[in-house]
């Protein structure tokens, strides 16, 4: 019998612990070896929908299994098809081979590509009836378009090299607690040749300060030689006294003064909470102008749509751990006195039209 998990809907393993998916725990029970012990175990309720959740239900559920039934297709036609098509390639002569290749590979792609349209479509689905209405509900919501991302100026901002490609999705802007901020996943690409790898994939905070800081910084857990550069090349890496931090972070500035007044007592807390919290997720920020970015490689996308949607309580529940991630790393730039409050110890002047300052 299989087993699938109730948070994405990713199949799930025997005897799994986690999702490999979504890294969410698993409930697994384990064979009784007494007879004395052998007790059933309880059976939860049956899921409730409401009326709205039961409309999507009934929407999502065929799209699910069709988008099942075009992938088993599509796959049973293409590795023939390629085996086929290779071994012909190596002198074996069968116009009949050859022929199912052809076919086999086209109508495989095509199953293939019905099997994207349907998880777009279950995308759609998702995200305006789920995702809009909780993140109307958590936030002052100003935008949101679940089907773009930052453009390429506003990620390059935060002085991170070696990507040349991006994508994403699932872009908002919107307002916390006094906050004006926009968010999307993201997928930082490396492309030299046929070679692609990863850069960063996971998701991107851009907070709009209300003073512009007087000197740029970039904390980053991101390594590799030459990964920071543009406005940095000329820069020098600062001392983060917070030893904790200073084993994962790399500090890089235009003025030392300001690695202390950024990082707080309460936001270096933040931080080493965090880290235990995002477990191996790599984090990058930078702070400069009247901007302060957040980078979070956790190689997965938010409030994406399950594989097998049964259950859409869970997929709500799921959605809602998102929302609260990222309203935790704004609560933590709120901890850095003077970002948002008017604080100047940290902050440039505002000179006004006749170059007096404010």
């Amino acid at each position: 019998m299989e087993h699938f998990c109730r948070f994405c809907g990713a199949l799930l393993k025997r005897w799994a612990r986690r999702c490999y998916s979504c890294d969410a725990r698993v409930q697994v029970s384990t064979p009784q070896t007494s007879a004395n012990t052998s007790t059933s175990a309880p059976v939860p309720p049956p899921v409730v929908l409401s009326s709205r959740d039961t409309m999507l239900f009934q929407k999502l559920r065929p799209l699910s299994a069709r988008r099942r039934k075009f992938e088993i297709i599509g796959g049973s036609l293409l590795v023939p098809a390629a085996v086929m098509l290779f071994a012909i390639y190596l002198g074996w002569d069968s116009l009949l081979g050859g022929l199912f290749g052809v076919v086999g590979g086209i109508v495989g792609g095509a199953c293939l590509y019905m099997r994207h349209l349907c998880v777009k479509e279950k995308k759609a689905l998702i995200s305006t009836h789920v995702v809009q209405g909780m993140l109307e509900d958590s936030f002052e919501l100003i935008e949101y378009d679940p089907c773009v991302t930052f453009v390429e100026e506003q990620l390059s901002v935060a002085q991170l090299r070696r990507w040349n490609s991006h994508s994403g999705n699932d872009f908002f802007r919107a307002k916390y607690k006094g906050i004006t901020f926009s968010f999307s996943d993201v997928k930082l690409l490396q492309s030299s040749g046929r070679h692609t790898s990863t850069r960063l994939w996971g998701q991107w905070l851009i907070l709009d300060l209300h003073k512009a800081i007087l000197a740029s910084l970039v904390l980053s857990e991101l390594e590799g030689d030459g990964l920071f550069g543009g406005l940095f090349d000329r820069r020098t890496r600062a001392t983060i006294k917070q030893e904790a931090l200073s084993e994962t972070f790399t500090a890089i500035t235009e003025s030392p003064e300001v690695v202390s007044q950024v990082l707080t007592p309460e936001f270096m807390e933040h931080l080493l909470a965090t880290r235990r919290s995002f477990s191996q997720d790599e984090r990058h920020l930078f702070f400069g102008g009247e901007q302060a970015h957040f980078g979070r490689n956790s190689g997965r996308d938010f409030f994406e749509p399950c594989c097998n949607v049964e259950d859409i309580p869970a997929v709500r529940e799921r959605i809602q751990k998102e929302i609260d991630a990222i309203k935790e790393i704004l609560d933590g730039f709120l901890l850095i006195a003077g970002l948002f409050q008017g604080v100047d110890n940290i902050l440039a002047p505002i000179i006004n039209s006749e170059g007096e300052r404010q």
